[in-house]
């Protein structure tokens, strides 16, 4: 009982690192590193549990992430936040999952679009001067986007699937 108990640990730990960055990246702009570093090393006390085979397919899956993410983030489309953050909690994603994942968070990041094209943008913070410099002149409607809480979403997904199965 007990240590059933104790393998819900690194899911909620997981779980709590994903709904703080997700605030923290809405009120700020920005993921401090230490949201994705929760996460990673809570899927290695996970994998602690598991067999060698999930874990090595998680690290593939994170890896191919997060090599992925550094080419967006190369490219300006991403911040580095996301990028860490998405690659530490693709970690936790079965391959059986992978494209529940994908879809949760690019409907979760379309929604947040279009939120933040109606008025209710207001209700976020404005973003800083530096962050709406970067984006330049010549993309006027080029905006930062919180981007982590769609990024939330796809994680609590995977990690709620994780825990019923």
């Amino acid at each position: 009982m007990l240590v059933d108990s104790l393998r819900l640990v690194p899911p909620v730990v997981a779980g709590a690192a994903l709904i703080a960055a997700a605030w923290h990246d809405v009120r700020s702009y920005e993921v401090p590193n230490r949201f994705a570093a929760a996460i990673a090393l809570a899927f290695l006390a996970a994998s602690l549990t598991g067999t060698l085979h999930a874990a090595l397919v998680g690290l593939g899956i994170g890896g191919a992430v997060l090599a992925l993410g550094t080419v967006f983030f190369a490219l300006g489309w991403v911040g580095g936040g996301d990028v860490k953050l998405l690659a530490a909690i693709a970690l936790w994603v079965p391959v059986p999952l992978l494209a529940g994942f994908t879809m949760v968070i690019s409907l979760a990041g379309a929604a947040l679009a279009l939120v933040l094209m109606t008025p209710a943008r207001q209700l976020f913070p404005t973003p800083p001067q530096e962050l709406l410099a970067a984006a330049g002149p010549s993309h006027a409607l080029r905006q930062p986007m919180p981007f982590c809480v769609a990024i939330a979403f796809g994680g609590v997904f995977t990690l709620c699937h994780r825990l019923a199965g």
